[in-house]
């Protein structure tokens, strides 16, 4: 009877131990992948916050666009293949700065520049961060450093007056720039 009983505790203990490493590899199979998010339902879920936030632009609900900053980023994050998703994280930096978040601002672009170099805007993307650098953070160190390296960069741009005075003048104050630009004014001769 002693031994029947020995061997019925082993085999319960066997079944257990196998019962156990069963659920161990059911566990590990359902953690050992990434996050799965189905992309037609994420891309629904992000239209609709669109739409809400459309609906009521003359006054945007500030936690709605800090839930589309962070789905915008979400979509780099779980399809960083999308060809959407440095748009996305473009959008991403404006609302941040619109809600008060430059130092956020600065990281989306970056991340856009680091991530996506081939990014089509890449030019507005550059010249955003080196114009939040200097006037919401005002790192002007940071600022004139990537306005200069703008301007070489896109040596054709639109933008390289304005960030050639912006190296200039990096360090006036606004009063300052404004009696700088009256200066300016009062000598420029009226053409007739």
């Amino acid at each position: 009877m002693k031994i029947k009983l020995n061997s019925l505790l082993m085999i319960f203990l066997l079944l257990g131990i196998s019962a156990c490493g069963e659920s161990e590899d059911i566990e590990n199979e359902e953690n050992s992948g990434e996050e799965t998010v189905d992309y037609d339902q994420f891309m629904q879920e992000l239209v609709d916050i669109e739409n809400k936030i459309n609906a009521n632009v003359a006054n945007p609900d500030k936690e709605l666009l800090k839930e589309a900053i962070t789905k915008y980023q979400d979509l780099a994050g779980f399809f960083p293949e999308d060809p959407k998703a440095p748009e996305y994280l473009f959008k991403a930096s404006d609302l941040a700065l619109s809600t008060g978040q430059p130092e956020k601002s600065v990281k989306i672009l970056t991340r856009i520049m680091d991530e996506y170099p081939e990014y089509e805007k890449m030019e507005d993307v550059m010249f955003n961060k080196a114009s939040h650098l200097d006037f919401e953070l005002r790192d002007t160190t940071a600022a004139k450093e990537l306005y200069a390296d703008f301007i070489e960069k896109y040596p054709e741009s639109e933008l390289v007056d304005d960030a050639e005075s912006r190296i200039e003048n990096i360090s006036l104050s606004l009063d300052e720039l404004v009696e700088k630009f009256m200066a300016n004014i009062e000598e420029t001769p009226e053409v007739p």
